[in-house]
């Protein structure tokens, strides 16, 4: 999950400083030369729309594949782990472990409850959403700058939308995906009971050795509201153009 998010606030960062760039250049052009700087901009657009349908049909198909498939595949915690071997084992590596092991392990999963299905399936779809959200954004700031309505009251509306939809869809991904990964961790692996026959030499319990324990884990990620911020001060900036530009017509 952690890595999805990850990825999805990459993904925003860089539409946020593409628009930003796409803006900031079309100005420095038109205001030292007249030079046109449409093809630029209509090449963004374009990024903005294929980067849009991408992140639709992702979102559909990641919120789709948890609830109808049979085995879910999910990332879910677990208590720090590393296996043991037995003592008659000699594995030979270049580099030798001195501490540390595995805490986080994705696995797909049959018979998970119907509560982390959901809850999973919603925090991938809201993953890939985000960034669609962002690609819309730049579809319609690069067509309003075509338009030579680059302050345009709906541009700073929707720099000031797409900063809530980032900041609260974010953060509520990552929780709900942290829920049910915790949940997934419960049931996979909070075993109830168990045997084993045959003696292993040097490892006393084989469950301790071979496998991992459940755990909960719920983390609150800060990006979203980093990128929120963001836009929140995109959209003032933008609305203050605004307000200049009708100004100037009015001196004018």
């Amino acid at each position: 999950m952690a890595q999805i998010m990850t990825i999805a606030a990459v993904l925003a960062v860089l539409l946020i400083v593409a628009t930003i760039v796409v803006f900031a250049f079309a100005a420095a052009r038109r205001g030292r030369s007249g030079d046109d700087a449409a093809p630029l901009v209509r090449v963004t657009r374009v990024v903005g729309v294929v980067w849009l349908v991408f992140a639709a049909i992702g979102a559909l198909a990641n919120l789709l594949i948890p609830l109808l498939s049979p085995a879910v595949s999910i990332t879910m915690p677990i208590q720090e782990f590393w296996p043991q071997l037995p003592s008659t084992v000699d594995l030979q590596t270049e580099a030798t472990r001195v501490a540390g092991g595995f805490t986080t392990v994705t696995l797909a999963v049959e018979g998970l409850s119907p509560v982390a299905r959901v809850l999973w399936a919603i925090s991938q779809m809201v993953a890939w959403a985000s960034p669609g959200v962002v690609a819309l954004f730049v579809v319609v700031a690069c067509s309003r700058l075509l338009a030579g309505a680059a302050f345009a009251p709906v541009v700073a509306k929707m720099a000031a939308t797409t900063g809530a939809v980032v900041a609260f869809g974010g953060v509520a991904a990552q929780v709900m995906g942290d829920i049910a990964g915790s949940i997934a961790s419960t049931q996979l692996f909070g075993s109830k009971g168990g045997s084993w026959e045959g003696d292993y030499a040097g490892i006393d319990n084989v469950f301790d050795a071979w496998v991992p324990a459940a755990t909960v884990q719920i983390s609150f990620p800060f990006w979203p509201i980093a990128v929120g911020l963001g836009f929140a001060v995109l959209a003032a900036v933008l609305r203050s153009g605004s307000r200049l530009q009708h100004d100037v017509k009015g001196l004018v």
